[in-house]
């Protein structure tokens, strides 16, 4: 089905053309509050409809609108971010800034297919917010104005039933390819490259990706499920846990960190010869002051961090950077003074409360690290992992959900464990951070989400110095109440998970880190290695290319229309006849070898294009909609000598 000429269309009815671009605009504007971008786009298609502007298409036109709609739809991040998505905001809002910037062009330019085409991408994808369920009356809209432009046209009146049902059959195309967009864009969140940014749509933004200044204890408590929301890639050999936190001092109900260990400035000890390993971390989402590190650390590059009591390390402005942390080849803490009896201090209440059970547990064990093991394996037998912790009874929290065996999460866990090896003179500490679980096996890389935030115990071992980890959380229950005890991805989706990784990274170096990462990319071996390919694919065509610079030199019109449609009428030859004219050859010496080929009946087709082409660009006489008429009517006759039927034709 042709596009239709300008004589053809009124203003008013370019307008109604207009309607699916401008049924997606509103339901981007509304879906996201993007009214600052897409109500002067409308505003702007009135106009254009209204004053009869048109753009004529061309490929590098709709590269300028994808890159320039690219560019709004970043700088709009700085007003208003996208309230959720399959992807990261600094990708979600440029493509749908693209989109939009695609979807106008093609409706300036009468490229009404493409144009709707684009819209549905943008619906689909503006569709995912979840406050907007009604799907399908959104959709009904989109499909009632591509009908409505059908229809008031009278474009399917005067087509025919084969015009009207291949017109048919692309609004059916339309309508499922943004209905599947959509609920596959629903039914893959969480998997479709695990980008779902769920703090942009209501969460607390520093419960899981930066631990607070204090850990608090509740009787009764409904622990939100971490968040999908990447923070962090690492890239080599993953470590059991990252460290981000220390607390050292317990009131009963509250963890905090003492005023010592904060204040507490640390040196790494002389040599790096235990810094046998390299991991690479990329930051991609804000973690806070405190830098997520192994307990093997023993030199960071790419930032200067201070290393504060507890061996934890601080900086800021993390994000977007990738950092190369030297460590050892096992998870061990360098030495470590342990000055007073703040590790071993309790509330005499507690101490009764939980004392007597400790010491019944640790009995036959000799020495702090037998006595850590009794006690780890003891919540890793008797407890389960749960996220609603009910611990009203008789006594403090603590000691109810170990006497009665109440389930509860990681951090009462660890805190039950630090207190009850604090009375029996154990000095033991809660730390907290992340326990990374999403490894991709083909690249190696291991994904940190929002939910593996957890919390641990660091016990001191006197007779090495240092604090060693242990961790009394039952992982198996853990990994069941949050939904974790998932089957293996497969071949294929590792593959989608390392090229979301992959966009994560150069994403959130674009967001927070543009310049830098502007550099790497132009610095990368990958870039010189398309660079060189552009620059051979452009020597190439300018040598090849003569052929087709020739003849437009010959034309030599500015009327871009004219011209396309003659590169049309070219295009039809080649590809329908195998004709491509010689360097010197004429359009008549060109003709001749049609009429050899193909016979006099398709030949008079072409001299009668010819002669109306001939008539526009030497006399200057208007060319009508019978050019398009006569090259659609050349590709046919071209495609009838080919059929078994026409074989004998001329």
């Amino acid at each position: 089905m042709s596009e239709p000429s300008d004589n053809d269309v009124s203003r008013y009815g370019r307008l109604v053309e207009l309607l699916p671009v401008f049924a997606a605009l509103v339901v981007h504007a509304v879906a996201h509050g993007r009214w600052l971008l897409c109500a002067p786009v409308m505003v702007g298609l009135v106009w254009a409809g209204l004053t009869g502007v048109r753009v004529d298409y061309s490929p590098a036109r709709l590269l300028l609108a994808g890159v320039l709609g690219l560019g709004t739809g970043a700088a709009m991040l700085w007003v208003s971010e996208p309230p959720t998505a399959p992807f990261p905001p600094n990708i979600f809002g440029p493509l749908c800034g693209a989109l939009v910037g695609l979807s106008v062009l093609c409706g300036l330019g009468r490229n009404r297919y493409y144009a709707w085409t684009y819209a549905g991408l943008l619906v689909a994808l503006s569709l995912r917010v979840r406050e907007m369920r009604a799907v399908e009356w959104v959709l009904g809209g989109l499909v009632l104005s591509v009908l409505v432009v059908a229809f008031l046209e009278g474009g399917l009146r005067r087509s025919g039933f084969r015009a009207a049902a291949g017109f048919g059959v692309f609004t059916v195309l339309l309508l499922g390819m943004t209905l599947w967009l959509t609920r596959t864009i629903w039914a893959s969140e969480g998997v479709l490259m695990d980008a779902v940014y769920r703090m942009t749509s209501g969460s607390n933004p520093g419960t899981a990706a930066e631990f607070q200044s204090e850990v608090g204890l509740r009787s009764l408590e409904r622990k939100a499920r971490g968040s999908e929301r990447p923070l962090l890639v690492l890239s080599g050999a993953a470590p059991a846990r990252l460290r981000t936190r220390v607390f050292d001092r317990f009131d009963g109900l509250r963890w905090t960190t003492s005023k010592e260990l904060e204040e507490l400035r640390l040196s790494l000890p002389p040599g790096d010869a235990e810094a046998a390993r390299t991991l690479a971390l990329t930051v991609l989402s804000p973690v806070g002051a405190w830098l997520p590190a192994p307990a093997g650390t023993r030199a960071v590059e790419g930032v200067r961090p201070e290393v504060r009591g507890g061996w934890v390390w601080k900086a800021e402005e993390l994000e977007g950077t990738t950092l190369a942390l030297r460590t050892a080849e096992l998870e061990h803490l360098p030495p470590e003074e342990v000055a007073g009896d703040t590790l071993t201090a309790l509330p005499e209440e507690l101490k009764a409360e939980l004392g007597p059970l400790a010491e019944e547990l640790t009995r036959e064990a000799r020495t702090p690290r037998e006595k850590a093991r009794k006690l780890e394996a003891y919540f890793h037998e008797h407890f389960e992992y749960s996220l609603y912790v009910d611990l009203r009874g008789e006594g403090s929290p603590l000691a109810v959900m170990v006497k009665e065996k109440r389930p509860a999460y990681c951090t009462y866990f660890a805190s039950a464990m630090a207190v009850m090896l604090r009375t029996v003179g154990v000095p033991a500490r809660v730390v907290g951070g992340f326990a990374p679980e999403d490894n991709n096996p083909l690249t190696g890389a291991t994904l940190v989400r929002e939910r593996d935030a957890h919390a641990w115990v660091e016990v001191f071992l006197e007779d090495e110095g240092r604090f060693v980890a242990f961790d009394p959380t039952p992982w198996r229950s853990r990994d069941d109440a949050l939904g974790l005890t998932q089957q293996e991805k497969g071949f294929w989706g590792n593959v989608v998970g390392a090229v979301g990784t992959f966009l994560r990274e150069v994403g959130a170096g674009l967001r927070y880190q543009p310049l830098a990462q502007v550099k790497a990319l132009v610095g990368s071996p990958l870039f010189g290695v398309l660079a060189a390919g552009v620059l051979l694919w452009r020597l190439r065509k300018g040598k090849g290319g003569g052929r087709t610079k020739t003849r437009r030199e010959v034309m030599g019109t500015r009327d871009v229309r004219l011209a396309a449609l003659y590169t049309r009428y070219l295009k039809t030859l080649k590809k329908r006849a195998g004709l491509v004219p010689a360097p010197a050859e004429t359009d008549d010496e060109l003709l001749s070898r049609l009429r050899e080929a193909r016979g006099d009946a398709v030949a008079q087709v072409a001299a009668e294009f010819l002669a109306h082409y001939r008539e526009a660009r030497y006399r200057g006489v208007p060319m009508g909609p019978e050019g398009n008429t006569l090259v659609e009517h050349l590709d046919a006759k071209l495609r009838e000598t080919l059929s078994p039927s026409g074989r004998g034709l001329g």
